[in-house]
């Protein structure tokens, strides 16, 4: 549970969200990891990933609204099918984890996901359903305890046929409902109270005009690098979550 919500806290949990929206937009990955690393130092390690939870659950609802007409049903199904048994257990392991442990997971799944993601990218790989299944069961476990492995999904849907909207549809269901989920299965736990979900919703809305901003900067900038800046940012914030190791 969160100890103190001061009105300074609260316009800069709302900052937070709006300005990771706008990087977000601009480089197009990692916007629950950006936001969970800037909130950290101000609500704790612990509480970052169960806070973005449920302001995700908001700002992929509405992307999922919005595209729910090209949506790819059947791998959809297929995934959440498959991952959400091991989603309740990434959950369940995180909320027995210490402090300094979930910083320690945390700043691993950083540092591991910027060579992976500059490996996939534009990487062309062709895979049966069968492959998207077994995939599922690492996504579903390590997203419960973490965030970003949506871009370890990525190229396999690609390789299942999907592109454009139908591709950025399915995403959006995806991490509408693994949040969801997980928000659901924080709430039951100690971690997350009325408040706390209020303040999750409340980032979660806070998230929209930042979207719209980076979509107008995209257009007038160098997503390169933006994409750079935003690397560094998570660098930044992996040696954060593991330095929590260190002095806990």
């Amino acid at each position: 549970m969160i100890e103190s919500l001061t009105p300074s806290v609260l316009i800069f949990l709302a900052l937070a969200a709006f300005v990771t929206a706008i990087l977000h937009s601009v480089g197009g990955f990692a916007g629950a990891l950006l936001m969970s690393i800037v909130i950290s130092p101000v609500i704790g390690v612990k509480m970052a990933v169960p806070l973005v939870s449920v302001a995700m659950v908001v700002s992929h609802g509405l992307r999922a609204f919005v595209f729910r007409n090209t949506v790819d049903w059947k791998i959809f199904a297929l995934i959440f099918s498959v991952a959400l048994p091991f989603i309740l257990l990434g959950v369940y392991t995180y909320v027995g984890l210490s402090e300094a442990s979930v910083g320690l997971c945390l700043g691993t799944v950083l540092l591991i996901t910027l060579p992976l993601r500059r490996y996939l990218k534009n990487r062309e790989i062709v895979v049966p359903k069968a492959v998207i299944a077994a995939v599922a069961v690492p996504y579903g476990f390590l997203s419960g305890a973490s965030f970003g492995m949506g871009l370890l999904l990525g190229p396999f849907i690609l390789g299942a046929g999907l592109s454009g909207e139908v591709l950025i549809a399915t995403l959006a269901v995806q991490g509408f409902m693994l949040n969801l989920i997980k928000a659901i299965a924080f709430g039951i736990s100690p971690l997350l109270g009325a408040t706390e979900i209020a303040l999750g919703i409340g980032m979660g809305l806070c998230t929209f005009p930042g979207h719209y901003i980076g979509r107008k900067l995209v257009r007038r900038s160098s997503k390169a690098t933006h994409i750079k800046v935003l690397e560094a940012v998570m660098v930044i914030g992996a040696l954060y979550f593991i330095s929590r190791w260190f002095v806990a």
